[in-house]
C-alpha cells in the first residue's frame, strides 16, 4: 500500500491543473505516518533531525503569525488559502510525513524512473506540439482535450510549453528541477552509451525547460549546473562530454527557433512589464519588512487590501485588519516575501529548513559510493535545493507548492533510500546504477 501511495504522489507531481489530486495523494501518507512512528529506523544518519525540528518550529510560527492577523479561522482551512497564501503549510508536509517506510532500493529507483519518464514523455509531446504550432510538422495535437493541451500562445512570449501545469513559469521551474535531477543521474551513472534512459530524461526535460520560456528557470538551471557540477573537479570530463555531444546540439536546435532566442535574450530587458512588476513587488516587500522587521506583517497579508495595523511601527507591527484576498500575487522573491510576512524570525526559520535539508543530503551522500543510484539521487536532491535557492531570487518558489512539494517528496524518497542502504551490508552499497537489464 505504501508503494502505491508513493507512486501516486510522484505521478501527481507531474501536473497542477487538478490540485485536488496533489492534495489527496500527499494526505494519503498522514495515516501511514501516524501508524509508523513506533516502528521507525533507529539509524541516526538516516533521520534529518535538525530539518524536522526546524520545519515543526516553522509550522508553529506561521500558525501563530496567521492568528495574530485576526483573519478568519475558516479561511485558514480553506482550499484557496492553502493553495496560495498558505501553500507552505501543505508544501512542507512531505518533510514530516514521507519518512522511512522501509521501502526497498529497487522499488525507489523504479519510482524515480517513472516520475522522470512521465515528465519526459509530456516534454516530447510538447516539443511536437510546439513544432506543429510553428507549422513545421502536422500531427493534429489540437484534437487533444483542453486539459491535455501542453502548448499555449502568449501575447508577450509567443508559443509557450506549459506541460500539465497552469502557467509557463510553473512548468519551467519544475522542468528545471527534473533536468537537474536527471543530469545528476547521468553524470554519476555507469552508462556512457548514446542511448540510455538518463540521457533521454535529461534531453527531454531540458527541452521542456527551454520551451517553457521561463527566463528565471533558465538562469537558475545554468547557475546550478555551473556551481554544482562543472566545478566538481572529478566529473569535469563527463560534464564536458555531455555539454559537447548533448547540451550544445540541443541548445543550438532550440535557439534556432527565433521566438525562443528572443525570449532568452530578453532576460535583462528592463522595459518588459513582467520585469518591471517584479521590481514593484520587491519594493513593496521591503517596505513591509521595514514596517515590522521582527515578525513581519503576518502570514498571507502581503497581497491583502485595506490593511490596518496594530503594535509598534518599525518593531512589531502586524496587519490585524483588512480585506483577505487569496490569490497568486507575491513578492517574486522568497527571501523578501518571508521577510515581509515573517520578519527576521520567519525568514530565519525558513532558511534553516532549506540549509539543514541541504546539509543532511550532503552528509547522507557521503555514505554512498559513486556510480550508484543512491549517490546519484543524493546529488540530484542537492542540485534541486541549490536550484531552489537560485530561482527564489525572482520567484516565490520556497513559499509555493509547485517546486517545494517536488523537492521534499524526493527528499522523502532519499530518506527511504538511506534507511534501506544503511541497513544493508557494505558490499551491497557498491551496486552500480542500472536503469535497464545488463546484457552482460
Amino acid at each position: 500500500m505504501t508503494k502505491l501511495f508513493l507512486i501516486l504522489v510522484l505521478i501527481s507531481l507531474t501536473e497542477n491543473r487538478l490540485p485536488w489530486l496533489n492534495v489527496a495523494a500527499v494526505l494519503l501518507f498522514v495515516p501511514l505516518y501516524l501508524l509508523s512512528q513506533s516502528n521507525q529506523a533507529s539509524n541516526v544518519d538516516s533521520v534529518p533531525r535538525a530539518t524536522l525540528r526546524w520545519v515543526k518550529a516553522a509550522y508553529v510560527f506561521w500558525l501563530f503569525s496567521y492568528l495574530l492577523t485576526r483573519a478568519p479561522i475558516s479561511n485558514l482551512f480553506s482550499f484557496e488559502f492553502l493553495r496560495r497564501d498558505g501553500a507552505l503549510f501543505f508544501a512542507y508536509l512531505p518533510l514530516i510525513i514521507i519518512c522511512n517506510y522501509s521501502l526497498d532500493r529497487k522499488f525507489l529507483q523504479q519510482a524515480v524512473a517513472a516520475y522522470l519518464s512521465v515528465m519526459s514523455g509530456v516534454a516530447v509531446l510538447g516539443a511536437l506540439a510546439y513544432l506543429e504550432a510553428l507549422g513545421n510538422i502536422s500531427i493534429s495535437t489540437a484534437i487533444l482535450p483542453e486539459n491535455l493541451q501542453v502548448v499555449f500562445n502568449s501575447a508577450t512570449a509567443g508559443y509557450e510549453f506549459h506541460g500539465l501545469y497552469e502557467a509557463h513559469n510553473a512548468a519551467g521551474a519544475v522542468y528545471g528541477l527534473a533536468a537537474c535531477l536527471s543530469l545528476c543521474l547521468l553524470v554519476f551513472s555507469e552508462h556512457r552509451k548514446i542511448w540510455s534512459l538518463p540521457r533521454f530524461w535529461f534531453s527531454a526535460t531540458f527541452v521542456g525547460l527551454m520551451l517553457s520560456k521561463s527566463r528565471t528557470s533558465y538562469i537558475a538551471f545554468a547557475a546550478t549546473a555551473l556551481m554544482f557540477l562543472v566545478m566538481k573537479s572529478g566529473h569535469r570530463r563527463t560534464m564536458l562530454k555531455i555539454m559537447i555531444f548533448l547540451l550544445l546540439p540541443l541548445t543550438y536546435f532550440l535557439v534556432a527557433q527565433s521566438d525562443v532566442l528572443q525570449r532568452a535574450q530578453a532576460v535583462d530587458d528592463n522595459d518588459d512589464p513582467n520585469i518591471v512588476s517584479r521590481w514593484v513587488g520587491f519594493e513593496r516587500a521591503v517596505d513591509d519588512f521595514i514596517t515590522s522587521p521582527i515578525i513581519g506583517i503576518g502570514l498571507g497579508r502581503y497581497n491583502d487590501d485595506y490593511l490596518t495595523f496594530s503594535g509598534t511601527e518599525h518593531v512589531v507591527y502586524v496587519a490585524t485588519g483588512g480585506q483577505v484576498i487569496n490569490e497568486s500575487s507575491h513578492a517574486h522573491n522568497s527571501y523578501l516575501h518571508f521577510l515581509a510576512e515573517g520578519g527576521v524570525i520567519g525568514f530565519g526559520l525558513m532558511m534553516a529548513i532549506w540549509i539543514s535539508a541541504y546539509r543532511w543530503t550532503r552528509r547522507i551522500r557521503a555514505h554512498f559510493s559513486e556510480n550508484t543510484f543512491p549517490y546519484a539521487l543524493a546529488a540530484g536532491v542537492q542540485a534541486c535545493i541549490i536550484y531552489e535557492f537560485c530561482i527564489s531570487f525572482t520567484e516565490h518558489s520556497m513559499g509555493t507548492a509547485v517546486t517545494s512539494l517536488t523537492i521534499f517528496t524526493m527528499f522523502g524518497v532519499l530518506r527511504n533510500l538511506a534507511g534501506s542502504v544503511l541497513a544493508e551490508q557494505p558490499a551491497a552499497v557498491q551496486c552500480p546504477i542500472r536503469f535497464r537489464p545488463s546484457t552482460a
